[in-house]
């Protein structure tokens, strides 16, 4: 279906105005009322729409958790491309008709700022033909990652190809050997830019997005991408936060390359060079791997974190007494109660066969209605991931609340924001001991510095690259990339934020973006949102610890990285007020309820990572360690 032009749409919603207002001239001059009234009108039906497409979802949950049905059955899977259609079709309509709305002629805030949210669109704002095309390179890309399209030695014979994401990432994992990194890097970047069929993936989704930016009027299409978190020129506010983390990121990085030297000698690192891409893939990946090629600081037996399995499946016994420990976190907060009836109606299992070998949770909001499929596995990630998603669902119950429109997040990313600081709580040697896991509410110095260690590999090296891909898919959208340059740009980016090299010479007639990439080419699950969801759940940890009283500033014994501020009714306020107004409100008026801030800011990270940071730099001092890198040339722009 094609919509009328914007003149045209002017033109209709004139006369519906008129219509309205017809036979009653005291109110023909009253025109931010009518504004109002035919506004509200079209949000009303808009509402009546949405209303259906919940009662879809709302069946397809009860299809999915139902007894003896495959969870993949047809009709499930029919069902959700109805909800994704009908939700385009509604998104489309409804914007094209609020594009035209006088919105200083509205009088009631709450009324502008819907309008303001909806009337402008990312990937949703293409004609139907353009919005297929997107879908369709957006499962391309998603095949390039899950899809079993490699075969590292050219010979499938033996088990077949296998995937980037799960196979090859697994594999990477507990490889010691170089050659096999090296091996697996060239093959998945071979297999899926045959033909060049990765770049021209790309390029091809890059042109849709820009004309998506046109149907906002938005000259710079980055405006269309950082629509949501209406700030002039977000990515420089990202871009400072990663060089006020860069001292703590170069000593880690200077502390992680001496170790890659000596695991890794046939790498050939430099001692003040870059960390060869293979390498830092493999680091990236095992954040939860018990047997690192990197060692912590203190290495010996007696120093390990404490294994909390065991004890784990004693004391919680089953995933459901995971969830209502996880729900008992924010009752203790003052939040929401998970009655007995959510636990028996809306509360189901996941299959065992299902999500594979690191299956997450999903929550589903139908308002009036939120629910539950959970993950089966009983293990320590886990108990923190349940965490962070009773964090999704507490929100999901206080926006219900909210008219359509403004019942969602601020912008991409607050939602996770708020649960990374109930994960980062809950993970807590002080948490742990509450819930009877572990003997003591703290950990030696030498476990708890470990634990940091781990910890930073985990954040430290990720939120960087978070940024890069975004700043590459951003400078290619607004042209300061062009397509001749493509692969050496985004080494430069690699260089410049991350101390990361490819292994060997490339140029511009390679494509080499990792993995991570392609997930976050979607605006669901860009790297944007990622990145603000690391940085300000930091700052909202922070906050929330300062106000419990767990987190005191030099005093050794309630140190942030130590923070479980469960119980605290002052958190609990704070998380609530941002939770109840979803979007109603600007993100930065709404951070500031919690952190008094309202800028993004390394702060938190900083001081969260303030003994590891200590430590680096004495390390690295005692091992005549130089922090940052000096990267050779290695693509060639010819």
């Amino acid at each position: 279906m094609r919509l009328p032009g914007k003149g045209v749409q002017l033109l209709l919603f004139l006369l519906l105005q008129m219509e309205l207002t017809l036979g009653d001239s005291s109110r023909m001059s009253n025109h931010t009322a009518n504004y109002e009234q035919t506004t509200k009108q079209i949000l009303d039906k808009a509402t009546a729409r949405m209303r259906t497409i919940w009662d879809l979802k709302r069946r397809i949950f009860l299809q999915l958790t139902a007894k003896g049905k495959s969870p993949l059955g047809g009709q499930a899977l029919n069902g959700k491309q109805e909800v994704e259609s009908e939700t385009y079709r509604l998104q489309y309509e409804l914007a094209a008709n609020l594009s035209v709305v006088p919105v200083a002629e509205l009088d009631d805030p709450l009324l502008r700022r819907r309008v303001q949210r909806m009337a402008k669109l990312q990937l949703q704002g293409l004609r139907p033909k353009d919005y297929e095309q997107a879908k369709d390179l957006l499962r391309q890309t998603h095949n390039f990652v899950s899809g079993a399209l490699v075969c590292p030695l050219e010979d499938c014979s033996a088990r077949g190809p296998m995937s980037m994401d799960q196979q090859i990432v697994a594999k990477n994992r507990r490889t010691k050997l170089y050659d096999d990194l090296l091996i697996n890097w060239y093959a998945w970047r071979k297999a899926i830019n045959e033909k060049e069929t990765a770049k021209s993936t790309f390029i091809d989704f890059v042109r849709l997005l820009r004309i998506a930016a046109t149907y906002n009027g938005h000259v710079t299409p980055s405006r269309t991408w950082y629509h949501h978190f209406d700030t002039e020129n977000f990515q420089a506010e990202m871009e400072t936060v990663v060089w006020e983390i860069m001292p703590l990121y170069r000593e880690l990085h200077a502390y992680l390359r001496h170790e890659v030297r000596i695991a890794y000698p046939k790498a050939d690192t430099k001692s003040d060079g870059a960390i060869p891409a293979p390498v830092m893939d493999q680091i990236l990946s095992q954040d939860w791997y018990p047997h690192q090629f990197f060692r912590t600081p203190h290495p010996s037996k007696q120093h390990q974190l404490p294994s909390v399995h065991r004890r784990l499946e004693e004391v919680l016994v089953t995933p459901v007494k995971i969830n209502r420990k996880a729900a008992e976190f924010f009752e203790s907060l003052g939040l929401n109660h998970m009655s007995d009836n959510f636990y028996e109606k809306w509360s189901r299992r996941m299959k065992d066969d299902e999500g594979g070998p690191d299956c997450k949770s999903q929550v589903y909001y139908f308002p009036p209605d939120v629910a539950l499929r959970y993950c089966p596995k009983l293990d320590y990630k886990k108990m923190m991931q349940m965490h962070g998603t009773m964090a999704e669902l507490q929100y999901n119950i206080y926006k219900r609340q909210l008219p359509f429109g403004l019942d969602t997040e601020p912008c991409p990313g607050f939602g996770a924001a708020m649960a990374e600081t109930v994960i980062l709580a809950s993970g807590t040697a002080r948490h742990l001991f509450r819930l009877h896991i572990l003997l003591n509410d703290s950990l030696t110095e030498e476990q708890s510095l470990n634990r940091l260690f781990r910890m930073g590999v985990h954040t430290l090296v990720a939120v960087p690259q978070y940024f890069i891909n975004d700043k590459f898919l951003v400078d290619v959208m607004d042209g300061r990339i062009g397509v001749k340059d493509y692969n050496c740009a985004y080494w430069h980016l690699q260089d410049k934020f991350a101390g990361v090299q490819p292994p060997s010479q490339r140029n511009n007639r390679d494509f080499d973006l990792d993995f991570k990439f392609y997930r976050g080419m979607n605006p669901e699950t860009s790297n944007t949102k990622k990145f603000l969801a690391e940085i300000l759940g930091f700052q909202f940890y922070r906050s929330f610890c300062l106000a419990s009283g767990q987190y005191k500033p030099g005093d050794p014994d309630f140190p942030l990285h130590n923070c479980d501020f469960y119980d605290s009714k002052e958190a609990g306020k704070k998380m609530r007020d941002m939770m109840q107004l979803g979007a109603t409100r600007h993100w930065r008026d709404v951070m500031e309820i919690a952190t008094g801030e309202r800028k993004l800011s390394g702060r938190g990270i900083l001081e969260y990572f303030a003994p590891l940071f200590t430590w680096l730099k004495e390390r690295n001092k005692q091992l005549d360690i130089e922090p940052g890198w000096d990267a050779d040339e290695l693509c060639r722009k010819d």
